[in-house]
C-alpha cells in the first residue's frame, strides 16, 4: 500500500498524536510506502517558517529524510484540471490545493491519509481513510 499523508496529518504527527505516531509506525513495520505529496511539503514547510517553529520544523525534516516528498509532472496538472473542472460543474468548490493532492493520490495510486474528509468525498476515483476516527 501506498499512503500519501494530507497536511492535517502531519500536523497531529508534530503534535505528538500517539494514534497517527502508531499507525505511521505500524504501517512501516508492514512495509507499507508513504509519500508527502508535494503540495502538502509546501502548506506544511511554510507554516512552520512563518511561525518560526524550530522544534517542529526539525521534527518535519526528519520525518522527509524517512518519506519521499513526491514531485510534480504533467499527468498531474492535467489530472488537476480535470478535477477542478468536474467538481464545479456539480457544485462543488474545492480549494486547489486539495485539487492538487487529490490529483497527485490519483495519477500515483496512493491512499490519501486525512481527517479532512469532506474535502475529498466528492472527488472521483480517490481513495482516502480518515486515521482519527
Amino acid at each position: 500500500m501506498i499512503y500519501a499523508i494530507d497536511s492535517n496529518i502531519i500536523s497531529y504527527f508534530l503534535k505528538k498524536d500517539e494514534i497517527i505516531r502508531n499507525k505511521i509506525r505500524t504501517e512501516i513495520e508492514n512495509d507499507n510506502y508513504f509519500i508527502i505529496p508535494p503540495i502538502v511539503y509546501f502548506e506544511v514547510k511554510r507554516w512552520l517558517v512563518l511561525k518560526q517553529a524550530n522544534a517542529q520544523m526539525r521534527e518535519f525534516e526528519r520525518l522527509c529524510e524517512k518519506i519521499t516528498i513526491g514531485e510534480m509532472n504533467r499527468f498531474i496538472w492535467e489530472k488537476a484540471i480535470e478535477i477542478y473542472v468536474s467538481t464545479r460543474k456539480t457544485g462543488n468548490v474545492i480549494d486547489d490545493s486539495d485539487v492538487f493532492i487529490a490529483a497527485f493520490c490519483i495519477v500515483n495510486d496512493c491512499e490519501l491519509v486525512t481527517n479532512n474528509l469532506r474535502h475529498f468525498e466528492c472527488i472521483k476515483d480517490l481513495k482516502y481513510i480518515n486515521w482519527k476516527c
